[in-house]
Protein backbone atom coordinates (compact mmCIF):
# COMPACT_ATOMS: atom_id res chain seq x y z
CA UNK A 1 0.00 0.00 0.00
CA UNK A 2 1.08 3.41 -0.48
CA UNK A 3 2.52 5.51 2.15
CA UNK A 4 -0.55 7.97 2.48
CA UNK A 5 -4.16 6.87 3.45
CA UNK A 6 -7.25 7.96 2.42
CA UNK A 7 -10.15 7.66 4.91
CA UNK A 8 -13.43 6.65 3.61
CA UNK A 9 -16.58 5.68 5.40
CA UNK A 10 -20.07 4.61 4.26
CA UNK A 11 -23.21 5.05 6.94
CA UNK A 12 -25.18 2.20 8.35
CA UNK A 13 -28.48 4.33 8.39
CA UNK A 14 -28.40 3.65 11.84
CA UNK A 15 -26.34 6.36 13.75
CA UNK A 16 -23.18 4.66 12.83
CA UNK A 17 -20.63 4.66 10.17
CA UNK A 18 -18.24 2.10 8.20
CA UNK A 19 -14.75 3.77 8.40
CA UNK A 20 -12.29 2.41 5.30
CA UNK A 21 -8.52 3.21 4.87
CA UNK A 22 -7.88 2.85 1.47
CA UNK A 23 -4.63 3.57 -0.10
CA UNK A 24 -4.17 6.64 -1.81
CA UNK A 25 -3.03 5.41 -5.82
CA UNK A 26 -2.89 1.87 -7.01
CA UNK A 27 0.19 1.67 -8.73
CA UNK A 28 1.63 -1.75 -7.49
CA UNK A 29 1.75 -3.62 -10.62
CA UNK A 30 0.63 -6.71 -9.00
CA UNK A 31 -3.30 -5.41 -9.39
CA UNK A 32 -2.52 -5.76 -13.29
CA UNK A 33 -1.32 -8.91 -13.14
CA UNK A 34 -1.49 -10.82 -9.63
CA UNK A 35 -5.37 -11.95 -8.97
CA UNK A 36 -4.30 -13.79 -5.68
CA UNK A 37 -2.56 -10.93 -4.37
CA UNK A 38 -5.72 -8.60 -5.42
CA UNK A 39 -7.94 -10.95 -3.66
CA UNK A 40 -5.32 -10.82 -0.56
CA UNK A 41 -5.41 -7.51 -0.32
CA UNK A 42 -8.66 -6.51 -0.37
CA UNK A 43 -9.78 -8.83 2.01
CA UNK A 44 -7.04 -7.02 4.04
CA UNK A 45 -8.65 -3.36 3.57
CA UNK A 46 -11.91 -4.96 4.22
CA UNK A 47 -10.64 -6.68 7.46
CA UNK A 48 -9.79 -3.76 9.00
CA UNK A 49 -12.90 -2.10 8.74
CA UNK A 50 -14.29 -0.52 12.07
CA UNK A 51 -17.64 0.07 12.37
CA UNK A 52 -18.14 3.53 14.48
CA UNK A 53 -21.16 5.22 16.23
CA UNK A 54 -21.70 8.71 15.79
CA UNK A 55 -22.90 10.28 19.09
CA UNK A 56 -26.43 11.88 18.66
CA UNK A 57 -25.56 14.13 21.90
CA UNK A 58 -25.94 17.43 20.55
CA UNK A 59 -27.67 17.10 17.40
CA UNK A 60 -30.08 20.11 18.65
CA UNK A 61 -27.78 22.28 19.34
CA UNK A 62 -25.39 21.77 16.28
CA UNK A 63 -28.62 22.39 14.27
CA UNK A 64 -29.24 25.34 15.89
CA UNK A 65 -25.87 26.75 15.13
CA UNK A 66 -26.29 25.45 11.57
CA UNK A 67 -29.19 27.64 10.73
CA UNK A 68 -27.03 30.55 11.64
CA UNK A 69 -24.55 30.28 8.91
CA UNK A 70 -25.06 32.52 6.30
CA UNK A 71 -23.66 31.54 2.73
CA UNK A 72 -22.95 34.48 0.55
Amino acid sequence: MAGTTIVTYSSNHDGSINFYKNPNHYQDPRYLNDAAWVKSESKKLLATTQTLEIPTTFDEKAAQIISKITIE
